[in-house]
């Protein structure tokens, strides 16, 4: 790809991991609707967007500034399970005729601002964008696979399969082993997501720093073979 996009990311509680690996892989909020609301995280269910048949994701990095207020949001009544993971996804889904895009986050304007089609992703680039507060972004030193407003949204319709996630990132191995653990567990196959470790994507002023200054962040494998002796 001309800007060398290798992922979409979608961030979401332990909690849904379970339904996400049992085979379905992701649904929007409105697929979910049809199935027990018991066995994913109802929060989820609050599309301020107005596109409940979509599932929210950005590019390349997630909107971490979203996780971090959700986690806040939802500490209480997640206590038992209150670790938040990002999924990451093939890139294919950026290219489909129903795929979205929103140079911000999506629920401004009560998603007035979503569009389809070629015009509406370069707009996801544009030299500034004026998003959460008037606060008008800027390109800066940004990775050319960055959108500049990093709240920035792709809306996927409906469903991505299980088999087109890259990888489950966690912000340390301790989770990673939790993680692992609960599913297995839970009598999911071992293999049924690769892992990677980097604190920093759940962090919004350390993601934000770095990318703004033109770096990425670390991320580093983790193979439970190689951690629980298996």
């Amino acid at each position: 790809m001309r800007r060398g996009i290798s992922r979409l990311c979608h961030l979401t509680p332990f909690r849904n991991l379970v339904h996400i690996a049992s085979g379905e892989g992701l649904l929007s909020t409105r697929q979910l609707e049809k199935h027990d609301r018991d066995t994913f995280n109802k929060q989820d269910l609050q599309r301020l967007d107005g596109h409940p048949d979509y599932i929210c994701c950005s590019i390349e990095y997630p909107n971490s500034w979203y996780g971090r207020r959700r986690r806040s949001d939802t500490a209480s009544a997640s206590s038992l399970f209150p670790d938040w993971v990002c999924l990451t996804i093939e890139p294919k889904h950026l290219w489909a005729d129903t795929t979205l895009f929103c140079p911000r986050n999506a629920a401004a304007e009560g998603g007035r601002l979503v569009r389809s089609g070629t015009a509406a992703f370069e707009s996801l680039y544009e030299s500034s964008v004026q998003g959460t507060g008037n606060r008008t972004f800027t390109r800066d030193e940004l990775p050319l696979a960055c959108p500049t407003d990093e709240q920035a949204e792709v809306l996927v319709h409906r469903h991505v399969p299980l088999r087109d996630i890259q990888h489950v990132i966690v912000a340390s191995e301790g989770q990673a082993r939790r993680t692992f653990v609960g599913l297995r567990q839970l009598g999911l196959s071992e293999n049924v997501f690769r892992y990677r470790v980097c604190q920093a994507v759940f962090d919004p002023y350390k993601l934000s720093g770095l990318l703004r200054s033109g770096r990425r962040p670390a991320e580093v494998d983790w193979d439970h073979r190689e951690t629980t002796g298996d």
